[in-house]
């Protein structure tokens, strides 16, 4: 005898047979809420995930690395087609640095995509226009000799 699981689409979702049954993990519907509760306690219990949940902010800039006026990965398709919307452009700084939930903490070195806004209220002014200025530099540079190189390529 066939069972309902609950959901608007029950009548379509027959417990199928014991001999085609999905294996727990791969359909979650079919293990009970408790039971998933459970299993995802057990996987927190570590308390690694739990850090990854607590935001950081940088508060000490190593070097910037790179620059962009949004983030492409949140947006639409339409407005990755058409010309961007002042509420769309957000100048971020992919920024390698010290990075921290608070003053107080210790912190950790990583390398990640930060807004401006972030950088001048953690930072400060100085260290920022320090390490832009340092970038913009090394860009400089770096374009020329690429375009010297390419140059040089083309004549040969």
């Amino acid at each position: 005898r066939a069972r309902l699981l609950a959901g608007p689409l029950r009548q379509l979702r027959r417990t199928p047979p014991a001999q085609v049954r999905a294996p727990h993990h791969v359909c979650s519907l079919q293990v009970p809420k408790r039971k998933r509760q459970h299993r995802r306690q057990a996987r927190l219990a570590g308390g690694g995930a739990d850090d990854a949940v607590v935001p950081t902010f940088c508060y000490k800039i190593e070097a910037v690395l790179g620059m962009r006026f949004c983030d492409p990965d949140q947006l639409i398709g339409k407005k990755r087609r058409n010309r961007l919307a002042a509420a769309d452009n957000t100048i971020c700084y992919l920024t390698r640095g010290t990075f921290k939930e608070d003053q107080h903490d210790a912190g950790f070195a990583d390398t990640r995509g930060v807004e401006l806004e972030e950088l001048y209220e953690n930072c400060g002014k100085a260290q920022l226009n320090g390490a832009v200025k340092k970038y913009r530099t090394a860009e400089d540079e770096a374009v020329k000799a690429a375009i010297a190189e390419f140059e040089e390529g083309i004549e040969d």
